[in-house]
């Protein structure tokens, strides 16, 4: 009834070039593509939505300068680690700005 073409033979990855981006951000640009690597995204997304850890995920370069601006909001300081946090999204990987120090105490934001 249907003919098959040829790319229904073809690993996804030869496949769909979007998914092989997605597949490098999630493991990392040096590792090597598994053939059965959109199942290790579907298997992530689902962990994720579940909260269960991801080893295999890392964190922005800048999670830590958001999460400053962040605590600095509710600490009543709230320029200073913003200005830092953009910057660190303006710069190029390696040359983040160093981290801004809260005056406050942040521990006390945590429950």
């Amino acid at each position: 009834m249907s003919a098959s073409n040829d790319t229904d033979k073809l690993p996804a990855k030869k496949v769909d070039p979007i998914m092989q981006e997605y597949a490098k951000r999630i493991l990392g640009e040096d590792a090597d593509m598994p053939d059965e690597y959109a199942s290790l995204i579907i298997e992530a997304r689902r962990r994720g939505r579940a909260g269960l850890p991801q080893p295999h995920l890392k964190p922005h370069r800048c999670d830590k300068h958001l999460q400053d601006f962040l605590d600095g909001i509710f600490l009543g300081e709230i320029w200073q680690p913003a200005r830092v946090y953009f910057r660190c999204l303006g710069s190029k990987q390696g040359e983040e700005p160093e981290r801004y120090t809260l005056q406050g105490d942040p521990d006390s934001l945590k429950r």
